[in-house]
């Protein structure tokens, strides 16, 4: 039983699950999987029409609410409508993001103010428009997709990393709080997935997954009650223990393994 105290993962029949970030790469496969278990989707994107498109390849089951999650009115006024109109949002799966290389050599505080705008603060947005709901039913889950560049610093990733960072503590911070409202919040910490944000990476990516795989292993941990759900865990596993070495060790060894000890061409 859940309840207070008591978190346990939602299921199809507590009410609905709100994906945001739908519209492509692992939103998208996430919102597949979770129709062949039984979910009904509700799914948040800035482009209308592919959320639109998703709706009527399953329709009945996934309904679409465009929002830019880094616009707080407008998250709410989705939320609200997919409650409103469809019922409870029982489980969240906080997944929107953008990865915006950043060449430290010569930065750009645009690339920064875009990324945070949409990793932390549309997460925020996020968080702010459904939490209060669930604490008031007394029961929900939210999952918070990070990255395995939340571990420690990578390059280019000097944005993403940070904001990804940040939301591990968020998650931390919400999963403390909300468990005595009955609650259950996770982070996810993929390592590399096939994706379009990882085209600009021109380091190795070793243990790379497809977003399809991505999907599975995150459908699959979100019927746990673990905190954080990681993988492919050969890969992440082994990053937690190069950055667990002192500080100047990893940093090295990250800067060895991924090509940038060499001097720039």
């Amino acid at each position: 039983m859940t309840g207070p105290f008591n978190p346990s993962p939602a299921k199809p029949s507590d009410g609905l699950c709100w994906v945001t970030g739908a519209s492509s790469g692992i939103g998208e496969k996430l919102v597949e999987r979770l129709v062949r278990q039984g979910w009904r989707v509700a799914v948040t994107a800035r482009s209308e029409d592919k959320l639109k498109a998703l709706e009527a390849a399953l329709p009945g089951q996934v309904f679409a609410a465009p929002a830019d999650i880094s616009d707080p009115d407008a998250v709410r006024q989705a939320v609200a409508r997919i409650e409103a109109e469809q019922g409870p949002i029982a489980r969240a799966i906080l997944n929107a993001g953008i990865y915006l290389s950043i060449d430290a050599a010569n930065p750009d505080f645009e690339d920064y103010a875009k990324t945070f705008a949409v990793n932390l603060n549309g997460t925020a947005a996020c968080l702010c428009a459904i939490t209060p709901l669930m604490v008031e039913r007394g029961a929900g889950q939210i999952a918070i997709v990070s990255s395995a560049t939340a571990f420690g610093g990578m390059p280019t990733a000097s944005a993403y990393g940070a904001s990804k960072a940040a939301l591990v503590n968020m998650a931390e911070c919400y999963r403390i709080e909300l468990h005595r409202y009955g609650v259950l919040v996770q982070a996810i910490t993929p390592g590399f997935v096939e994706t379009p944000a990882q085209d600009d990476n021109e380091f190795p990516k070793p243990f790379m997954v497809s977003a399809d795989t991505a999907a599975g292993r995150i459908v699959s941990g979100l019927k746990s009650k673990r905190f954080e759900i990681t993988f492919p865990r050969r890969f992440t596993w082994m990053l937690k223990a190069i950055y667990a070495l002192p500080r100047d060790w990893h940093i090295n060894l990250v800067r060895k393994q991924t090509g940038w000890n060499k001097p720039p061409s």
